[in-house]
Order: structure tokens, then C-alpha cells, then sequence
């Protein structure tokens, strides 16, 4: 997987290893970034993709974990789906309405059938666990960008092993992207299932106030929702930002890098994790996987 050789210096004490997986007859290959053998087991903390499935950045992301302190899991969600080579925003315009289509259509395939989600993503969970690199005596933690932050969120819906879950500008309820009727991606009927709130893990929302697919009513549902279940959440709101705040220009349109709210939100993250895994010494990393300086 490709990642962006001009945001640090080289280090070549971290360790780095593919993982795939089998799920419903796909396959999924995912992309794992450790700390140096010196530094022992680490928690880990997974990362998921925006609509566009899993690219180079989100493995930027794995690393800048990794280069923190912990071991960092870039995921994927569609398998081949998607596949692996059509994940980056085309530069030929005539293929924009293909790639917009494919990728709606693999988002809804899942975000529509709660169990399939949360069964691939605890899928994951486990074989990141299974890991000699990850801290088996830790629960894991999972963040998220738009899709994969309503990923995270639904992790937690499902009871799934999730110490903490950060969602950078994430849909708060599945099954309601207006943009999916955008590009001929048919809506397929919704499964929901049971609830099992893991009331053991916290909730981090990273938001842009100005973001048009987080409604005042979507809000008010979310909160009423986790203070019924008794889950942990925070709700961090930032000014005059537009979703995909959190994601640079390089992955195309959907990008649209804000730095004070990235920073920002970068920082509230590496705080929760200070507070769910106290015993591990946060490095300081700058940038970020965006680009973003990180103070």
C-alpha cells in the first residue's frame, strides 16, 4: 500500500505487516503499523476509511498511531468490492460517476444491514488482537473518517471489545447518506438488529458545525440514544467546518482539510487515549497523517 514518504523521516525501527481476512466469500486486506520491537506489546487502535475504502492515507493514519506509541491497523471495509487500485479519486473525470457508484454502493451494502457491519468489523477486531505486536491484556479502539466513523459508532452499538471510538465528521445513525441516491447506488432495504451498547467504551465525536449530513435532529436522536444506553459520549462541535474536515486535499474532493479542526480534534483523540491507556508514553508526532502540525 502506498503511503505519503514526505510527511516524516524515515523510521526504520517500526514494523509493519499485511493481514488478510475472509468474510461472507470476500476477501480483506488490511495494513499494520507497530512500534519497534524494544517498545513490547502496545494497545491497538483501528482505523477506518472514509466512503472511498481503504488507500493510502488511512495507512498514514496506522503510522502516525504507531510513530504515537500504539499499533496502528488500517482496515478495510469492502474487499474486493472495491477493488484495491479504484480507491483513489480519479483524475480522469469521465471515470468519476464509475468510482462514485462503486463505492456508494459498497458504503450502503453495509451501512443498510447492521448485523453484516458489525460482524465484519468485530472480525477485524479479534484477527488485530490475535496479533504478538498488539497488548492482549487492552481492549482495542477504533477511529474512523465520514463512513468509518459511523463504523466506530455502530461498533459500539454491537457490544463489540472497543475501549474508546473517535469519529472524525461520522454519520451518527446508519442507513441515512443523502449523497447515496447521488450516483445510481440503489438503496437496498434496511436490516437493523438488536442493540448491545457496550457501556464499557467512550464515544469521541469529532464534528463540523457546518457539516450537512449531521442535522440538528440527527444530534438530538444520537444523544437521547446513548444517554438511554448509559454510554459514555463526548461532542465536540468546530466552527465554521464542512465535513471532511479531516482529510487532505491529496484523496480529491472529498477532502476538505480544515487544520484549526483537525488539530484540534487530533488533539482531543490523543487525550482519550491518555485516559484509556494511561501506562503508554505518548510521543510527540508532527504532522499528522493529514499534514496538519500537531503542537
Amino acid at each position: 500500500m502506498k503511503t505519503n514518504p514526505e510527511l516524516w523521516l524515515e523510521d526504520t525501527s517500526l514494523r509493519r505487516k499485511s493481514i488478510g481476512i475472509e468474510f461472507h466469500g470476500n476477501e480483506f486486506l488490511g495494513h499494520m503499523v507497530a512500534p519497534s520491537e524494544a517498545s513490547g506489546p502496545r494497545p491497538l487502535v483501528l482505523v477506518i476509511h472514509n466512503y472511498q475504502g481503504l488507500k493510502g492515507f488511512d495507512v498514514d493514519v496506522a503510522e502516525y498511531l504507531a510513530r504515537v506509541g500504539y499499533v496502528g491497523l488500517a482496515i478495510d471495509m469492502y474487499g474486493n468490492d472495491v477493488p484495491a487500485d479504484e480507491r483513489d479519486f480519479p483524475a480522469d473525470t469521465t471515470q468519476i460517476m464509475h468510482f462514485q457508484k462503486q463505492c456508494f454502493e459498497a458504503m450502503v451494502k453495509l451501512d443498510h444491514d447492521h448485523a453484516l457491519l458489525r460482524s465484519l468489523l468485530d472480525c477485524w477486531i479479534r484477527a488485530g488482537v490475535a496479533e504478538e505486536w498488539v497488548a492482549s491484556d487492552s481492549a482495542p479502539s477504533a477511529i474512523g473518517y465520514c463512513f468509518g466513523g459511523m463504523v466506530v459508532i455502530e461498533g459500539v452499538r454491537g457490544g463489540l471489545n472497543l475501549a474508546g471510538v473517535v469519529s472524525f465528521h461520522g454519520l451518527l445513525q446508519t442507513g441515512e447518506d443523502p449523497s447515496a441516491s447521488n450516483f445510481g447506488a440503489e438503496r437496498p432495504a434496511l436490516k437493523p438488529c438488536e442493540n448491545r451498547y457496550n457501556t464499557r467504551s467512550v464515544i469521541l465525536i469529532e464534528n463540523g458545525a457546518e457539516d450537512h449530513l449531521v442535522t440538528a435532529q440527527n444530534r438530538e436522536r444520537f444523544f437521547a440514544e446513548m444517554d438511554a444506553a448509559d454510554v459514555d459520549w463526548s461532542f465536540h462541535d468546530h466552527a465554521k467546518t464542512p465535513h471532511g474536515f479531516a482529510l487532505p486535499a491529496r484523496l480529491g474532493p472529498p477532502g476538505q482539510l480544515h487544520e484549526t479542526a483537525d488539530r484540534r480534534s487530533t488533539q482531543n483523540m490523543l487525550s482519550l487515549f491518555r485516559e484509556l491507556y494511561p501506562d503508554v508514553e505518548q510521543k510527540a508526532v508532527s504532522p499528522n497523517a493529514a499534514g496538519t502540525r500537531i503542537p
